[in-house]
């Protein structure tokens, strides 16, 4: 028997040869100080695991670990003094297009005052650190790049969704705006005559109007607040930003849209997505025994349904009054808000665990990414009232596979609302499509957080791995798009074409006079 071992031996190496070299443990930093839940949420797991495999981890956020503890994992806790934000939704409602853009830069604008609080400012004049690796969430932020440089590490992007324009164009992807849509306008990659008009004003206005209104905002901000040792010599900008070793995208085609991605660009949404655990007994209970299914509610971190117009709160609560199915919300009501008695309402509820219920027969959500994530998983299907941010374009995708209905702010009536729900419940198709959906997002060859450590690690093994690049960074705007190759073959053209008319109009009159 032993006899055989040698030639057994190759075949008892080769998963040994062909798996990927562990990365040795490194020093990593994990820069997302600004207030936004939603964002940090999508990649906290993702800081979690690079401890637990070994990796000693620096996060500064405002949402440190409460009331547990990771190996490995070190909180710099950043969270406002005065509380995190609360965002008056109903200004952003139904706004112009073109608006959508404005006020990302009136938005990181008044993000950037996070930068002031005294444990970051300490942080970042500390030289007493040193990481390896440097993550940083470049949303309306980008100057938070420079702290790549201030520790001589690699960088690497987290996009909270599918990467507008705004970073295709430093990222140098393509980004045609025939198909690949921004994810704030309200439209697919199916879009019409207008669609595409939005879509390419838009999308001219971020390749080249924020050079001179958004951009120099930003610089000005790194000037400001990312000052240490060494900053006088730092790149530009625009060349740290080009300098980016991978980018790490909570976005997956199956719940968005597919277009076309470089090497350095990776798709891992749904990495917050867990097997489901057992629900509290209130809520196990309460499920259980809902003869007709449940009804599950919410508005995710940041729209409070107190803060509805009256009368759009009273056409929620007046069609579910007459459901028969139960329904639980994620809301902390006055306690001069009648609720129908099918109502079970909670300040927090896990949301992941609740949809993966069988006898959860609807989500009705604002259509979050992170919702609509979670409502695919757990081949649930949806109704969505969106309303800010890609709030609109993911109902709208939603729509166009087929999987939930979207109802716009502004047609939302107690009637409109009464009728998708039962439309949705009643017709099976909605079911069928989200089961499909679901099918196509679980059937990865890994799963999205694997995928994002493997990629990491692979930037700390590879020393920044500066071949995943674009070789396209480094052309100019006239030498990406070939002007100056056109111009240089119209200018002959119409040269040869100018003489050739001359030459005919000089004929013309030589006969003429003959």
């Amino acid at each position: 028997m032993f006899s055989a071992v040698p030639r057994l031996l190759p075949l008892l190496l080769l998963p040994t040869v062909l798996s990927p070299p562990a990365a040795l443990a490194a020093n990593i930093l994990a820069f997302m100080p600004m207030p936004m839940k939603s964002h940090f949420g999508g990649f906290q797991p993702m800081f979690e695991e690079l401890a637990r495999r070994g990796h000693n981890v620096t996060v500064v956020s405002s949402f440190p670990l409460a009331n547990r503890r990771v190996p490995n994992y070190t909180d710099v806790d950043v969270t406002p003094v005065q509380g995190l934000p609360e965002i008056d939704v109903m200004q952003l409602i139904n706004i112009n297009f073109l608006m959508t853009v404005t006020n990302r830069w009136f938005f990181a604008n008044l993000l950037s005052a996070q930068m002031e609080h005294a444990n970051l400012i300490d942080f970042l004049r500390s030289e007493d650190n040193s990481f390896d690796l440097v993550i940083v969430e470049s949303f309306l932020q980008e100057y938070t790049v420079a702290i790549g440089h201030k520790y001589n590490a690699p960088v690497v992007n987290l996009s909270p969704g599918m990467v507008w324009v705004s970073v295709s164009r430093w990222l140098h992807l393509p980004s045609t705006f025939s198909y690949v849509p921004d994810c704030c306008i309200g439209v697919t990659d199916d879009m019409s005559f207008t669609g595409r008009l939005k879509n390419t004003i838009v999308g001219f206005v971020q390749m080249f109007v924020e050079d001179y209104l958004y951009m120099p905002m930003m610089k000005a901000k790194m000037s400001k607040h990312f000052t240490y040792v060494g900053s006088e010599s730092r790149p530009t900008l625009e060349q740290m930003l080009n300098n980016v070793s991978l980018t790490l995208m909570n976005a997956y085609h199956a719940v968005g849209v597919c277009r076309p991605y470089l090497q350095g660009v990776v798709e891992v949404g749904g990495m917050h997505l867990k097997e489901p655990k057992p629900l509290p007994k209130d809520l196990q209970d309460y499920i259980d025994s809902a003869s007709n299914g449940v009804i599950y509610f919410s508005f995710g971190s940041i729209v409070n349904l107190s803060n509805l117009p009256k009368e759009k709160l009273s056409s929620f609560l007046n069609a579910i009054s007459r459901l028969k199915q139960k329904v639980i919300i994620k809301w902390v009501p006055d306690k001069s808000i009648k609720l129908p008695q099918n109502v079970k309402v909670g300040s927090w509820l896990p949301q992941n665990d609740i949809l993966a219920h069988p006898n959860v027969k609807l989500f009705i959500t604002h259509g979050g990414l992170h919702s609509i994530e979670e409502a695919v998983y757990n081949e649930k299907p949806v109704i969505g009232i969106p309303f800010f941010a890609d709030q609109l374009s993911n109902m709208k995708l939603v729509e166009k596979i087929g999987y939930g209905k979207l109802i716009t702010f502004d047609q939302l009536t107690e009637e409109s609302f009464g009728n998708a729900v039962e439309e949705v419940i009643s017709n099976p198709a909605f079911k069928d499509k989200a089961t499909i959906q679901s099918q196509v997002f679980r059937d990865q060859p890994m799963k999205p957080l694997d995928r994002a450590i493997y990629w990491i690690e692979y930037v700390i093994r590879n020393d920044g791995a500066q071949y995943l690049k674009a070789g396209s960074i480094g052309l100019n705007t006239a030498q990406y798009f070939l002007f100056d190759v056109t111009l240089f073959l119209l200018l002959p053209t119409a040269i040869v074409a100018w003489l050739g008319y001359r030459g005919i109009v000089k004929v013309s009159s030589k006969c003429k006079a003959d």
